[in-house]
């Protein structure tokens, strides 16, 4: 059976689930703990990086661009990638997934409790007792800043530019380039839900149509953030 690595709550990794499940592809979900996947995903596919997705031919994959065209060539429908969308989705991957590593990780370096809430649906690979989880929570989101980045000044310009992103988003909604179910919408909408599970950021999602679209693909989503773990620009 295909095997898809992950890591909980990953966006990119909601990514390839959520296309998995569109295709009707019948997968294995490795979940793997966070920061030590680094080591493990190294070993097998060349890279840090998740998702990573061995197909039951034995080929491997690797991120979630990628994924999704060898998932399009190998099961045509529906189709996934479009032309039209091409844009949106190269922004997803590359400005806004980087974005939600960055805002999600200083949050919960924050409050470090959190953390356990967005592993709650897992089985983790290693095991990891919920007493281990908890007493590494401090030292892994201090793995996790460095790994993405994760400044107090990225942070506080990447807060700062999010409600022009979201306005972005809904533009694209308005004009029929994003709002179905396609390669842009996979890449895009799993960022801003995941984003969505902190609620320090609930006004700047209140009422806006990429925040129903987000909860309409991906209705459950793990993990919350109590207020107050970020510091809002003014």
């Amino acid at each position: 059976m295909t095997k898809l690595y992950v890591v909980p709550a990953s966006h990119p990794c909601a990514t390839v689930m959520k296309a998995l499940e569109l295709k009707g592809v019948p997968y294995e979900r490795v979940d793997l703990v966070p920061a030590f996947h680094v080591a493990a995903q190294r070993l097998r596919f060349g890279a840090r990086t998740v998702p990573g997705i061995i197909f039951d031919d034995g080929a491997k994959v690797q991120g979630s661009k990628p994924i999704l065209r060898e998932l399009d060539r190998r099961h045509p429908e529906p189709t996934l990638v479009t032309a039209g969308g091409d844009a949106a989705e190269t922004w997803g991957d590359e400005v806004l997934q980087p974005l939600v590593r960055r805002v999600i990780w200083a949050a919960l370096s924050a409050d470090t409790r959190a953390q356990e809430s967005y592993i709650a649906d897992a089985k983790l690979v290693p095991p990891t007792p919920k007493a281990v989880a908890r007493a590494t929570a401090g030292g892994l989101g201090w793995v996790e800043r460095k790994l993405n980045k994760s400044t107090p000044d990225a942070v506080r310009s990447d807060l700062e530019a999010l409600p022009g992103h979201l306005d972005e988003v809904d533009a694209w909604i308005a004009d029929g380039t994003l709002g179905g179910e396609t390669a842009a919408d996979l890449q895009v909408f799993p960022s801003l839900r995941l984003l969505m599970t902190l609620e320090d950021l609930a006004p700047m999602f209140a009422g806006r149509p990429c925040a129903e679209h987000a909860r309409r693909l991906f209705p459950v989503y793990p993990g919350r953030v109590s207020p107050g773990a970020l510091a809002l620009p003014a």
